[in-house]
């Protein structure tokens, strides 16, 4: 009992020591390094190390910092994480800045095929508005009513035309869109190729055909 109670002793005394020889070491905003056996309340939150009388650190406290940047930080890692995902996908896809160029060049030929069809529908249903817009023409001439059901069809064809436009205006819209990307993904594509090969890129002198 008297062993236990003795080792008790000499463990508070240890602790006691080590308390004793502690510091602590901070920088205030103007950049001064203070140590002292105890730390302001106000500088707490800034961060601070405490020190052993050798200068060893025993413990290194983080500054404290506010939800607006702790939320700005998580944001800023996840557009990171989200950056190195995006960097794999095109250097898997890519292996230059001008296969980016390539890639491009076929995805808007086909927008560009999609808007010929659309445009050659137009101008198949003008004709035939043409036509039946010939044949009322020809009917108020003579006298004769012009049958409501040869006015549906008219009306019906000038819908069909007015859908074929504005899908055209959204094919262009999506192709103008996926231009942005490809022109961003190019962007980068420089970068890491620069970044692997260690030089700078320089452009092809002669054009994709």
């Amino acid at each position: 009992m008297n062993f236990l109670r003795g080792l008790l002793i000499l463990v508070l005394m240890v602790n006691a020591m080590a308390y004793a020889s502690q510091f602590y070491r901070w920088v205030d905003a103007q950049g001064n390094t203070y140590i002292q056996s105890y730390i302001p309340p106000e500088f707490v939150a800034g961060g601070y190390e405490v020190i052993d009388d050798n200068g060893v650190v025993l413990k290194k406290v983080l500054p404290q910092i506010s939800e607006a940047e702790r939320k700005a930080n998580e944001t800023a890692a996840m557009n990171l994480e989200m950056q190195r995902a995006r960097d794999q996908e095109l250097l898997k896809a890519y292996r230059s800045p001008t296969d980016v160029d390539r890639t491009m060049k076929t995805w808007l030929s086909r927008m560009d095929m999609e808007v010929r069809v659309k445009q050659n529908r137009i101008r198949i249903k003008e004709n035939e508005f043409d036509t039946l817009q010939a044949r009322a023409a020809n009917l108020e001439k003579t006298g004769q009513e012009v049958d409501p059901e040869l006015l549906a069809k008219m009306k019906a064809i000038e819908l069909e035309i007015t859908q074929f436009r504005l899908e055209i205006r959204e094919v262009e819209l999506r192709q103008d869109e996926s231009r942005a990307v490809f022109m961003l993904d190019r962007d980068r594509m420089v970068e890491l190729w620069e970044l692997i090969n260690k030089e700078k890129w320089v452009e092809p002198e002669t054009p994709l055909e």
